[in-house]
């Protein structure tokens, strides 16, 4: 929910929503710097035990691509670039509109640490799509020679609307037809019937 600048000791929300519990997410900055100091003296404790004996560990990285909300064609809306499986996190992403790169709207990324001790990141991308658009997330991570490309098209929905009011006319007509041949067979039927 938070990320934590060790710089200046602090605290930025991933979402706006989320400015409102600040304060509580880290209350105490001095325990943080102590568990930094721990963690850094731990890892280069760990580094200086492993030289030579570890191979160097690579992810097997995964990108994919989709809107935060349903795509309205010409409304505002944010592409999620979900990147997962990474290390070591340290990434590259680059946005590009039709084959353009993008420097414009972009929202930074930030690591999430998994339970597999591998890293998941996000990347931002305010669009406003139309037909035609297509967008692409390319990311290269630190020390692989290859890019990874997650491409996005709109898939032209149907405007809510237009479903909406073509599926209430449709059982409407459709509620006319058979009150029309119920009150035929009843017809029928009575008829039928006075005949015998």
């Amino acid at each position: 929910m938070f990320s934590y600048n060790f710089t200046d000791n602090s605290t930025s929300p991933w979402i706006n929503d989320f400015d409102k519990w600040r304060g509580l997410a880290f209350p105490d900055p001095s325990t943080v710097q102590s568990h930094v100091s721990l963690c850094h003296r731990f890892r280069q404790a760990l580094t200086n035990a492993l030289v030579n004996i570890m191979p160097e560990a690579r992810g097997n990285t995964h990108v994919t691509v989709f809107t935060a909300r349903p795509l309205r064609l010409g409304v505002p809306n944010t592409l999620i670039c979900a990147i997962s499986d990474v290390y070591p996190p340290a990434l590259n992403i680059t946005w590009k509109k039709g084959g353009q790169i993008l420097t414009t709207a972009l929202d930074s990324y930030k690591y999430v640490a998994m339970e597999d001790l591998t890293f998941q990141a996000f990347s931002y991308l305010n669009v406003t799509a139309y037909h035609n658009d297509f967008f692409s997330c390319e990311v290269q991570v630190a020390g692989d020679d290859r890019t990874i490309v997650a491409y996005w098209i709109p898939q032209y929905p149907v405007p809510s609307e237009l479903l909406l009011y073509g599926l209430c006319g449709s059982g409407f007509t459709l509620g006319i037809i058979f009150l029309l041949l119920g009150v035929w067979f009843c017809y029928f039927a009575r008829k039928l019937h006075n005949t015998d």
